[in-house]
């Protein structure tokens, strides 16, 4: 894999940010406790303190050290919290406290410590990561042998496990790696003198690791370690400015991993040869449709975990067999370097190679490192417990399938041949084989091959063979039983496998159609805890955050607790897994899951698995994740296309607007200038003005006033058309006499216009709100006046049939083009602009499509039948009430 150095500039760039948001880490890093790692993180603090920053103790352990305590002085110390563990009251940092007082810089002693049980924390480092989170600084101390990556060759060094442990991730991500030194010999001096430990603690140090032998690998360790990190800080500055140009072959490490057995040394030494090569390293484990007991899981969890805490990446893939999945593997992602363990010798087929040599025959330019563990890893390691039902149950069924099978055979000698009978017993074989492994099939193969010797070869009921031929067929019913159970075995494997894909891939195909269907983000999330819960068989809910209040989908049957909801917030803020399988607040019976869409949490998932579960199996968190990834690539889509509406409805809002300027600059301005012309002629010239001509002033005044007042009608009822907020009052009325009261109206404003009408014999009564009725009518006979020629009338025709009445008014002034006759419907449109809008605002027609629609009707605008003009055509629904006039 060639390194790109543009990408590797940007990579160190972001590394640099990374490091230089939030609070700074200092690790004060010792070969062994007592070589003066607190008092150098003391009087490191205090030349920051002399600086104006302001510093508080954390937590500082003493241990009982007299001048330890003295360097205290002059500190603001933060109290301890306490905690009340199986009777006792235990002290522990306080982490809320600090967060709360938030200073510059804070002293945390002891990075490997881990907390007392109920704390927020399984470890304490995850304390200082929060801390480091909100930008506070923090110091601390570790020991070398607190370092993840070097618990086994720690192990080998002094004997003793380690079980607090620190990430190496986390310790890479330090700003600052103190080396703080102290001679092996002159250690020994001090912890002689009692300034290591108090006397009762110091006798039993000295015989683990307090010996010259084991401190002095403690030192080269410290060493090398801060070397390392000193060195990748080198280079990521060199990239960063683009100081040089790598054209080395980039590799990349594989470690292979099995649930078989403890692999954990395995990913430790592939930590340990990717520090030093500094190179990318995954940890891989092939699915092979094996059982897996409750053990193996939690085996490969741990592994699983241990590899993410030391910065590897994980996979894990599917197929019958681990050679032949990893092959194309290495090929795909250019892998140079596998590691794998030594394994054991196949004692049963011997035939069949190790893993590593198939490897280094496959052809392919490997280097393949192959690492066994030593005594003292083997005896870390829990024996892997056979479960019943995978091993006796086989054994037990293969005895129960032979014995059936020689029942059969023996009732069947006289009938079918010997070499037919055989077939009874591979019978068995294969069947053993499907349901419970290789194993048991080659037992069964075995027992089958002495049964038949037993009671179906001459002489019977011995183990001697008197003819040839049925030592023929006993040698070959031993074979084919040999071949056939273990080929039953694979075909059982691949078939679980197959199972277990198509089950996945129905589940994701049903998630994927239902989500096509989801178009709000309640609905999203009610599908997602739905499908999850049928996929888990255990409860799913899903947090969201609508707006300041959290909502839940679908809402549990149990209110949640206290702790729970701390959980959820821990999740949501951090975009970390919390609760039950993970060290954060994993006393709550909840899985808590964020789901991120750039760097945000959009919700939180919370799963309960039942309380017979000890351990997450991978494929159930690939699953959870595929989910869901899909749910949050559809809520993306919902809010793009929540975005999209919006800017849809701003638009229209912002022509509406423009529209609604344009129509009160221009139509409602006009009366208003008439109105007041004519008062200040009145006011100007009373003296001189004759009778007529003040009539006709204050004639103006009047008819342009009853014009603005029907202008702000037709606005206040646009808003109560588009509010809801308009009522209809029906009563029974008669056609004839709302169009009277229309054409009453129109001749007060168009004197000179003429209104033509013609009606159908026994019209029916209308069961209508007649003011609102008589309003939309008025509005297209305005309309059609004001384009009209007055010498021209405005007909009218109305008819009915049984199921509606319809209502057609037809002018005959310019029309109305075509791809514009639905547009006249509206809010502030006309046809014509300038001058010859003719006091036109828009409205009256807008205003009659709601109002006929209010009753159920509608208005169409058509070309005229003959010559030029528009035709209105009104249709209106008849209630089954309706009356008949006589």
């Amino acid at each position: 894999m060639n390194a790109d150095p543009r990408r590797q500039q940007a990579d160190a760039l972001l590394k640099n940010l990374q490091q230089t948001q939030g609070g700074q880490l200092k690790i004060f890093l010792g070969a062994a406790p007592g070589v003066g790692k607190t008092c150098a993180m003391l009087n490191a603090a205090r030349e920051r303190q002399q600086q104006g920053c302001k510093v508080v103790v954390g937590l500082v352990e003493t241990h009982g050290r007299a001048d330890t305590e003295q360097m205290l002085q002059g500190f603001e110390l933060l109290p301890r919290r306490e905690l009340n563990y199986q009777g006792q009251s235990l002290t522990e940092f306080d982490l809320d406290a600090a967060l709360a007082q938030k200073p510059q810089l804070l002293l945390v002693d002891e990075l490997a410590h881990t907390n007392v049980p109920g704390s927020r924390h399984k470890r304490r480092y995850q304390d200082i990561a929060e801390l480091l989170a909100a930008g506070i600084d923090v110091y601390t101390t570790l020991n070398v042998q607190h370092i993840a990556s070097l618990n086994d060759l720690l192990l080998q060094i002094t004997g003793i496990r380690v079980r607090e442990t620190v990430p190496d991730a986390f310790i890479d991500s330090a700003q600052q790696l103190v080396f703080v030194d102290l001679a092996p010999n002159h250690l020994l001096e001090r912890l002689a003198q009692g300034k290591v430990y108090l006397a009762s603690v110091a006798a039993q140090a000295q015989q683990q690791f307090f010996q010259l032998e084991s401190l002095t690998a403690l030192r080269e360790l410290a060493m090398k370690r801060v070397m390392n990190h000193v060195d990748s800080q080198l280079k990521t500055e060199q990239q960063a400015k683009a100081r040089h140009n790598d054209y080395l072959l980039q590799d990349k490490l594989l470690v292979l991993i099995s649930n078989r057995r403890d692999h954990e040394y395995l990913i430790r030494a592939g930590r340990r040869v990717a520090e030093k090569r500094q190179i990318p390293w995954l940890v891989v484990w092939v699915d092979t449709g094996a059982l897996q007991t409750p053990q193996a899981q939690q085996r490969l969890q741990s592994a699983f975990e241990l590899a993410r805490e030391l910065g590897a990446e994980t996979d894990i893939l599917r197929g019958p067999s681990t050679y032949q999945m990893v092959l194309p593997y290495i090929s795909d992602q250019r892998i140079n370097t596998v590691l794998v363990g030594a394994g054991q010798k196949r004692r049963w087929l011997p035939w069949r190679l190790p893993l590593y040599q198939q490897l280094i025959r496959s052809g392919l330019p490997l280097e393949v490192s192959v690492f066994r563990a030593t005594e003292r890893d083997k005896s870390a390691v829990t024996p892997p417990v056979v479960p019943l039902f995978g091993q006796k149950a086989g054994y037990i069924f293969g005895v129960l399938t032979t014995a059936l099978a020689s029942v059969v055979s023996v009732g069947l000698q006289t009938v079918l041949p010997s070499g037919n009978l055989v077939l009874i017993y591979v019978l068995a074989v294969v069947s053993c084989g499907l349901k419970y492994g290789a194993r048991p099939a080659l037992f069964t193969a075995l027992l089958g091959f002495v049964s038949f010797n037993f009671f179906l070869t001459e002489p019977y009921f011995t183990l001697n063979v008197n003819k040839g031929d049925d030592v023929a067929t006993l040698v070959f019913m031993l074979l084919i039983g040999l071949v056939c159970g273990p080929a039953a075995s694979r075909i059982r494997q691949q078939l679980l496998l197959l199972n277990a894909a198509n089950r996945r891939s129905e589940l994701q195909r049903d998630f994927a159609r239902q989500l096509t269907l989801v178009h709000q983000q309640q609905d999203l999330w009610r599908c997602l805890a739905s499908q999850l819960k049928q996929a888990l068989g255990c409860p799913v809910h899903l947090l969201y955050w609508p707006d300041e209040s959290a909502a839940i989908q679908p809402v549990p049957e149990h209110p949640l607790q206290a702790l729970d909801w701390a959980v959820v917030d821990w999740c949501r803020r951090h975009q970390q897994t919390a609760g039950r399988f993970s060290q954060t607040l994993n006393a709550s019976r909840w899985t808590a899951l964020p789901l991120q869409s750039e760097q945000q949490t959009v919700a939180v998932m919370l799963v309960e698995f039942p309380a017979s579960v000890a351990v997450l199996r991978p494929d159930e968190q690939d699953l959870m994740q595929s989910f869901c990834q899909q749910a949050v690539q559809v809520w993306q889509r919902l809010q793009i296309s929540s975005e999209l509406e919006s800017s849809r409805v701003k638009a229209e809002m912002e022509q509406l607007r423009s529209a609604l300027l344009s129509s009160v600059s221009h139509d409602l301005r006009s009366p208003l200038a008439a109105m007041m012309g004519s008062a200040e002629s009145l006011q100007m010239l009373d003296g001189q003005l004759s009778p007529e001509d003040r009539h006709e002033l204050l004639q103006t005044i009047l008819l342009e006033s009853q014009r603005l007042d029907r202008y702000i009608q037709n606005l206040l009822d646009m808003t109560r058309l588009g509010h809801g907020g308009l009522k209809l009052q029906r009563d029974w009325v008669a056609l004839d006499d709302i169009i009277a009261s229309a054409r009453q109206r129109l001749k007060r404003f168009f004197p000179q216009q003429e209104l033509w009408y013609q009606t159908e014999t026994a019209l029916p009564l209308l069961y209508v709100h007649a003011a609102l009725l008589e309003q939309a009518l008025f509005n297209i006979l305005e309309n059609a006046a004001k384009y009209s020629p007055p010498d021209q009338a405005i007909k009218i025709w109305a008819r009915a049939n049984s199921e509606q009445l319809c209502i057609e008014i037809e002018d005959s002034g310019p029309g109305i083009p075509a791809a514009l006759r639905e547009k006249v419907f509206d809010m502030f449109y006309v046809v014509a602009d300038g001058d010859s809008k003719r006091h036109n605002t828009g409205m009256g027609l807008a205003i009659c499509r709601g109002m006929v629609g209010a009753h159920g009707g509608s208005v169409v605008a058509t070309a005229a039948r003959s010559g030029s003009g528009s035709r209105f055509v009104i249709e209106l629904p008849l209630s089954s009430n309706s009356k008949s006039m006589d």
